[in-house]
């Protein structure tokens, strides 16, 4: 059975630490018989939310950006594995961009009470990668509240994450005793769940 994989990478840097784990985990599930596709935030034209409350009226949001063409996407996908780099203890300015704007389909399912998702038969399931330069203990805690909040609206079931500190340059994660291997091991349980 071929499930439906999209990657979306969240880094400003196209050869980051998160886009080589995203990277990974595409390849292993491409690798295993899946469709996949990944999509570069950092490719695509996104506004900010404006707080309008307009998405409260009818659920579609009144900006005209790439946000519509990705939420179809996130619709149709049967797992999500999403890449964001820790910034100044959070996730980063593009991660939360993207989830601000998904208020759209908050006021579809809270407001609205429609379902978000074309049923494929697969419970849903996403998977988190991250990467951060400090080592702080609690360095992923509001970043993994924001996207389990993300995936709880989506109907997507959270998966253990892939989370690396002390991750900072360029390429340094490629240095990680097990990072690559671990990727690729959560991939391989996510698409069996």
């Amino acid at each position: 059975m071929s499930l439906s994989v999209l990657g979306i990478a969240c880094s400003p840097r196209r050869n980051g630490n998160t886009t080589r784990l995203v990277l990974e985990a595409m390849e292993t599930a491409k690798a295993e018989g899946h469709a996949t596709e990944l999509v570069y935030l950092s490719d695509l034209k996104i506004n900010p939310c404006q707080g309008c409350g307009a998405c409260s009226a009818k659920g579609i949001c009144v900006i005209k950006d790439d946000i519509p063409n990705l939420q179809e996407k996130l619709i149709r996908a049967d797992r999500l594995i999403l890449a964001a780099p820790i910034f100044m203890m959070g996730i980063n300015a593009q991660s939360k961009i993207l989830i601000d704007r998904m208020q759209t389909f908050w006021a579809l399912k809270y407001l609205h009470h429609q379902t978000l998702i074309n049923p494929s038969g697969y419970e849903r399931i996403g998977l988190f990668l991250a990467t951060a330069g400090t080592k702080k203990l609690d360095v992923f805690e509001c970043a993994e509240r924001s996207i389990k909040t993300l995936f709880h609206m989506l109907d997507i079931q959270y998966a253990p994450p892939c989370l690396y500190k002390g991750i900072d340059q360029a390429g340094e994660i490629n240095e990680h005793p097990t990072a690559i291997e671990d990727v690729r091991k959560a991939t391989q349980v996510l698409l069996i769940s």
